[in-house]
């Protein structure tokens, strides 16, 4: 199918996650203040019980502890073990919670045994807002993001019909190069570049000084159809190895 613009595009491709499982309730033009905001009430909802959050939800000092340990992860390995480790550690500081107030406390974060089932929460982004180092690049956004538990590990960029999907690439390439996947942007695991007809995604290659495509095509990448990728990707969650 051909679209004219690529919101149009975008629109289908929200509409083709949903169908296959992903949210309803899109996030709209999130900061990353937002998402962690959203992070933090997936993982209460998740680790609310006695022995973990015991009810009381976490704070902001305690978010800035987690944030904290993904700051200090700098390579994309690092930053996958993270996400695979299936649990994180802060010292609890919430007076609400005074069985555990000072105490360590271990929070679930992502069970790929969960994958499509379980407490597992799939969302999809619409035009996450990035920060940016120098004022002068002006706002960023990107096209789409997909959130598990409220991770940001996917990242989607898109252009219409017709528009050669280097572009798609050489966006991305602009942004690893400007250092917008930071923070909690820092846990995209994999990149996708799509147009109506074709689609290649590749795994995050971490900080770059340049915008060479050798970091990032040198990762294993596969040209598929774009809408057999959304289906056989979107029915198993793009479950990460």
């Amino acid at each position: 199918m051909a679209f004219k613009t690529e919101a149009e595009f975008e629109e289908a491709m929200i509409a083709a996650l949903q169908r296959t499982g992903w949210s309803h309730e899109v996030l709209k033009y999130p900061t990353e203040q937002d998402l962690v905001d959203n992070w933090a009430q997936i993982l209460f909802e998740n680790n609310r019980g006695r022995d973990r959050l015991n009810d009381a939800p976490l704070t902001k000092t305690e978010m800035d502890q987690i944030l904290d340990q993904i700051e200090r992860l700098k390579s994309p390995a690092q930053l996958n073990r993270f996400v695979n480790g299936r649990s994180v550690s802060i010292k609890r500081d919430n007076p609400a919670d005074p069985e555990h107030l000072g105490q360590e406390i271990s929070l679930s974060i992502y069970d790929r045994l969960e994958i499509a089932g379980g407490k597992s929460r799939y969302q999809i982004v619409q035009q996450p807002r990035f920060a940016v180092p120098r004022a002068v690049l002006g706002e960023r956004r990107g096209d789409l993001m997909l959130l598990i538990n409220g991770m940001p590990l996917f990242h989607i960029e898109l252009k219409k019909s017709n528009v050669p999907l280097e572009n798609a690439i050489s966006q991305i390439q602009r942004y690893v190069s400007q250092q917008v996947f930071t923070g909690l942007f820092s846990l995209v695991q994999v990149f996708v570049a799509s147009t109506p007809e074709s689609t290649v995604y590749f795994a995050n290659p971490g900080s770059m000084t340049t915008t060479s495509s050798t970091g990032l095509t040198s990762t294993t990448s596969a040209s598929i159809d774009g809408s057999m990728f959304v289906d056989a990707c979107c029915r198993s969650r793009w479950r990460i190895s």
